[in-house]
This record gives C-alpha cells, sequence and structure tokens, in this order.
C-alpha cells in the first residue's frame, strides 16, 4: 500500500490505522449524539431539584445525588438523567462503567466495602432508579 502511495509502508500503514479508529471513534459519538437527542424529545429532561423530588420517595438523597452526578457527567450538556432511563439503552453509558467504576466510587463515598454490596438482580433493568435503589441496599442501617 505504501508504494502506489509512494510512502514508507509503516507510515501508510499508520496513517490507515489512525484513519479507521478516527472514523470508529466518530461514528460512536455521532451515535451517542443522536440517541440522547432522541431521548430528549420523548421525555421530560428534569432538573437537579426535580430530579431529587421525583426520586426521594424511593431512595436516601445520598444514593440520588450520587447517581444524578455520576448520569450526568455522561450525558450534559444535551440531556439530564431520568429516573426511568435505562442507564445502557436510552443513555449509552458503557456497561462496564455501570458495574465496575461506579460501585467502586459509591463505596468509598459511602463507607462501606464494596465486597459487602449485594449482587445486581439480573432480572431488573438497570434504569437509573433501580440502580439508586441497589447502592441503598449496601448501606446498613
Amino acid at each position: 500500500m505504501g508504494a502506489l502511495l509512494g510512502i514508507p509502508e509503516w507510515l501508510a500503514s499508520t496513517i490507515f490505522v489512525a484513519a479507521a479508529l478516527s472514523a470508529w471513534m466518530g461514528y460512536g459519538y455521532w451515535r451517542i449524539r443522536r440517541a440522547h437527542e432522541r431521548l430528549a424529545r420523548m421525555r421530560p429532561n428534569p432538573n437537579q431539584s426535580e430530579f431529587l423530588r421525583l426520586m426521594s420517595d424511593e431512595c436516601s438523597p445520598a444514593a440520588v445525588q450520587f447517581v444524578w452526578d455520576m448520569a450526568l457527567s455522561y450525558v450534559e450538556p444535551r440531556l439530564t438523567p431520568h429516573p426511568d432511563d435505562d442507564l445502557v439503552t436510552d443513555l449509552m453509558i458503557d456497561g462496564d462503567d455501570i458495574a465496575l467504576d461506579w460501585p467502586h466510587d459509591w463505596a468509598r463515598l459511602s463507607g462501606v466495602d464494596v465486597s459487602d454490596m449485594p449482587a445486581w438482580p439480573e432480572q431488573q433493568p438497570a434504569t437509573v432508579r433501580n440502580y439508586a435503589r441497589w447502592l441503598d441496599l449496601s448501606i446498613k442501617p
């Protein structure tokens, strides 16, 4: 391929890989942006006080604030989290972040050991509301 372009083979390969990675990342960004815009048109976009009010009957203020902060860091400025949003399919948050990173951050903030946290109930959808409820299960009264 490099001979066709009149450049060294290693340079042609590097350019090809860089172009392919750029295209892949651009497609991912476009896909996430489109999903967020579609979701914002389909449901209300609560502000922080509305979100806290919507969740206050079911979850502790600490868990609600934690989920708000974590989800918002992925979706703003186009969107704000809603209690019924699925973290993976609606908000397009990487499942590994939710399963691995967020529990460790919650454990550190709430003073629990991550190994003491209950397993995620497999039959339950990973909505914002369910995730906050699950975080509350790790706090022993």
